[in-house]
């Protein structure tokens, strides 16, 4: 089987990915590796300036393709899908995937040449756009929603239940319900044998993520001589939730209690993740974190926010702790009952693991990923 994935801004140097559809896609790209499966990559990036090609594996090949100044909305419309076409030509795939929606399925609009096409949906437009602060990203979200809404494949991955709920299937396409992957490096990273209080958290720092709700919990514990150490992973999107942020931590003397360390590399950011007992995610709005299935694979306890598809990868208090953002003392309990409670913690850590062994490794994502692949080609041929 021969499959061309279509992916926007994937960086040439894997060390420069911080994690999101592009990590999603390079551990499909791993798990596809040991399959038998000839892969294509096409990747419209902004910093190449001739094209570029890549061989991932043997069997796996990525393309970078160069854009222009121009707003992706005419670069993937125009040379997009003449690149697309150009390739479809060459490589003859049996299906077109594109990795995830928005602006990039202006590739397909002359380029497809009647291929079975599918998009992976990494999370909701339109739920998003309402999560934005500022005017201009808001009308981003919204008109990737509109293209999404208008040229969306009928064959569809969806990441959860809760994201299919919110995008049905067609009469005309074919559904199913997949996970991203997660790289087999995270299974093997040494699990910690004794707590000592530090939570990882991981991500943009924006209002969406919700960072302060964390800080309001840390502090509410400290005044019950709680004390936990925080490790943020990641940066600010917004200089105003910045200044709000950091007000915060000095407003409550939390500055020995938080240490920010920007974006770190795939193998830096598993070093810190090794060091920390639980991760904690606090956001308002999620379709299916890739972050939460790393930290599962890794053998840690998540304490995450009820929101999109987490309740769909945490059974709580089996392999993790969810909490409602209404109700806060719910996660202020939670991290009071897992203070240096080193049986509760290693009972959850094992669980979560476990968890992660069956759903998201590479391999079994491939697996099912080559089979929905396979059922539109059969689909096509009869």
């Amino acid at each position: 089987m021969k499959v061309l994935i279509l992916i926007p801004g994937l960086p040439v140097n894997i060390n420069d990915i911080k994690g999101g559809v592009n990590s999603a896609l390079i551990n499909l790209l791993t798990g596809f590796s040991k399959k038998m499966v000839t892969v294509r990559v096409l990747s419209f990036n902004r910093d190449m300036t001739s094209v570029s090609l890549t061989q991932f594996s043997p069997n796996v090949e990525i393309y970078y393709i160069p854009e222009s100044g121009l707003p992706h909305v005419f670069n993937f419309a125009f040379n997009g899908s003449r690149v697309v076409r150009r390739h479809i030509k060459e490589f003859n795939p049996d299906v077109v995937h594109f990795a995830m929606s928005g602006y990039i399925l202006l590739t397909g609009l002359f380029g497809l040449r009647k291929k079975h096409a599918l998009v992976t949906i990494h999370g909701i437009a339109f739920k998003e756009a309402r999560q934005k602060e500022r005017l201009r990203e808001k009308l981003v979200w919204y008109s990737n929603g509109l293209v999404e809404l208008l040229l969306r494949p009928a064959n569809i991955i969806h990441l959860s239940n809760y994201s299919y709920s919110l995008l049905p299937a067609s009469k005309k396409g074919c559904v199913t319900i997949i996970p991203n992957a997660v790289n087999p490096v995270f299974f093997d990273l040494p699990l910690k044998t004794a707590t000592d209080s530090r939570i990882i958290y991981a991500g943009s720092i924006d209002a969406n993520k919700n960072i302060i709700f964390l800080l309001k919990t840390l502090s509410s514990l400290k005044a019950k001589n709680i004390f936990y150490f925080l490790n943020v992973v990641g940066d600010f999107t917004d200089d105003h939730y910045k200044k709000e942020v950091l007000d915060y931590i000095s407003n409550n003397q939390l500055e020995q209690n938080v240490m920010f360390h920007g974006w770190l590399s795939q193998e830096n950011f598993q070093r810190e993740l090794v060091k920390c007992d639980i991760l904690m995610v606090s956001s308002r709005q999620e379709s299916l974190p890739m972050v939460i299935a790393e930290a599962m694979s890794a053998g840690k306890v998540v304490v995450s926010s009820i929101t999109g598809g987490t309740p769909e990868m945490i059974t709580d208090r089996m392999n993790g702790f969810l909490f409602d953002l209404n109700q806060p003392e719910m996660a202020i309990d939670i991290l009071e009952r897992l203070y240096n409670n080193n049986q509760l913690m290693q009972t959850i850590q094992l669980a979560a693991k476990q968890t992660a062994v069956s759903v998201y490794h590479c391999g079994s994502v491939a697996d099912r990923t080559i089979e929905f692949y396979r059922s539109l080609h059969n689909k096509h041929r009869n």
